[in-house]
């Protein structure tokens, strides 16, 4: 049974009783705070989505068949291998389901997560299905970076912010891994309240360094440090992991800027430089993120 966190559930029985009283649309993009997040909320939908007890109750054929990885009206489609983009071709093959009759009375679903990670042939593929989508078939998009998707695909899905974890919820799921308090509440400053986003930073064994490279970007917002500084304090930092931190730290220094009634054009040049960097390293991962920093650094002066 996929794990099915506390903050996440409001939505998911949200979108299974609009599934058993036939409102559900056909294409839905759901928004989350973190990759991390999107994966797991992906891993989540279907157990809801097709249960036939529309709960996820772990019992039914639906279910079991989940737990198999066995039924035949589901497909994930997201990045595969060390790839960072999902491809046309995937696309391609969750669209030859979706035109298939579905084997159950619950449909089809179809999810891509994070949806943001579609290239462009990619997201040019599911337009036919969400001009015309098939009988009996349920598409989900989730993503934390929905900027990064075509307005040609946004605007043919009907939208779902999922909110996120409040601060005891977020506390409560490291707790749970066994985390200190403190630990804890380090790892969520760091992460953006974001506790999976928290948890992958643990993991990495690289905490104190990501803490020392957004004390860099605080203090070169601040005019304190430079973009020098910063590229070096990224050298032999998971890209990915890395770009995921400073976005959540733009975005927690924003949402306090933003608590004062003050308007930050610098904060908010470099919230938007580091999501179109992370999209640019989606696409190019083989890109020098230190070095592409460096470069940001010097664009919003």
């Amino acid at each position: 049974m996929a794990t099915i966190l506390s903050w996440h559930k409001p939505v998911l029985e949200e979108l299974a009783g609009r599934r058993q009283s036939e409102r559900l649309p056909h294409a839905m993009l759901l928004t989350v705070g973190s990759d991390p997040e999107a994966t797991a909320l992906a891993a989540a939908l279907p157990h809801f989505m097709l249960c036939d007890n529309h709960n996820a109750c772990g019992l039914c054929r639906a279910c079991r068949l989940l737990e198999q990885s066995a039924h035949s009206d589901y497909y994930l489609c997201q990045p595969e291998g060390s790839s960072k983009v999902i491809k046309v071709d995937q696309v391609r093959a969750l669209l030859n389901l979706g035109a298939k009759t579905a084997n159950y009375a619950a449909g089809k679903v179809l999810i891509l997560a994070p949806a943001s990670a579609l290239n462009r042939n990619a997201a040019n593929a599911l337009l036919k299905f969400l001009e015309e989508p098939p009988a009996n078939t349920y598409l989900f998009l989730v993503s934390s970076r929905t900027s990064q998707l075509p307005a040609t695909v946004m605007s043919r899905c009907q939208k779902r912010i999922v909110a996120r974890p409040d601060p005891n919820q977020a506390l409560e799921f490291l707790q749970n891994r066994g985390l200190t308090d403190q630990r804890a509440q380090t790892l969520l400053r760091l992460a953006s309240n974001e506790p999976l986003l928290a948890t992958e930073i643990e993991d990495s064994d690289a905490a104190d360094a990501l803490i020392g490279a957004v004390g860099i970007a605080e203090n070169l917002l601040a005019g304190e440090a430079t973009g020098r500084e910063l590229g070096q304090a990224a050298q032999g930092l998971d890209a990915q992991l890395l770009l995921m931190v400073l976005i959540a730290n733009a975005h927690q220094f924003a949402m306090a800027e933003a608590s004062k009634n003050t308007l930050n054009t610098r904060l908010l040049q470099w919230h938007k430089a580091l999501v179109e960097l992370h999209g640019t390293y989606h696409r190019s991962p083989n890109i020098n993120i230190p070095l592409a920093l460096e470069q940001l650094c010097v664009n919003i002066r």
